[in-house]
């Protein structure tokens, strides 16, 4: 009798345990899945340009080049092109006659994106904005703005090539 009490308590506590083990053991893990629908990603913003005191490094001849050329067409110069400019104005020596023509070079090529004077003069000010953004990468302060709105319209011979020509030969924009 000793023994089938013994081997009925065995057994219970046996089967105690597997219920134990076979109810945690059953258990669905449930993994928890997120979707992300709108990630957004750690970039920096670049700000523009907010005086020209900020650029302190001076263009190499191959920056000069391909950024003139893009500033002119909005295309990209070709690598082959490129190349043999760079140079050319390597080897030339006066970096500023060398820019002013390569400027009329590219000024006289067709395929210039440069506003016409009717497009200039119907909207002064957004010409001048537009311009700045383009060469120099910042907005005009209002300064600069009133000077330009005013030289542009007082004087009836200045037309857009004369204006990108003076920006592009400017101080400014020979640094970055």
């Amino acid at each position: 009798m000793k023994n089938q009490r013994f081997l009925s308590r065995f057994s219970l506590w046996i089967l105690s345990a597997l219920v134990i083990v076979s109810s945690s053991s059953c258990k669905k893990n449930v993994l928890e899945k997120t979707v992300y629908d709108n990630v957004i990603y750690q970039v920096d913003t670049v700000n523009l340009y907010s005086s020209n005191a900020d650029k302190t490094k001076q263009k190499s001849a191959e920056q000069f080049i391909s950024i003139l050329f893009s500033n002119l067409t909005t295309e990209t110069i070709p690598s082959d092109d490129l190349n043999n400019i760079a140079e050319v104005s390597y080897s030339f020596g006066d970096n500023g006659l060398m820019n002013t023509m390569l400027l009329e070079n590219f000024l006289g090529n067709p395929g210039i994106d440069i506003p016409t004077d009717d497009e200039m003069r119907d909207n002064i000010e957004q010409f001048v904005v537009d311009t700045y953004l383009k060469f120099y990468l910042r907005q005009p302060d209002e300064y600069e703005k009133y000077y330009f709105i005013n030289l542009i319209s007082q004087d009836a011979s200045i037309t857009p090539e004369m204006v990108y020509a003076s920006f592009a030969q400017s101080n400014e924009y020979l640094f970055y």
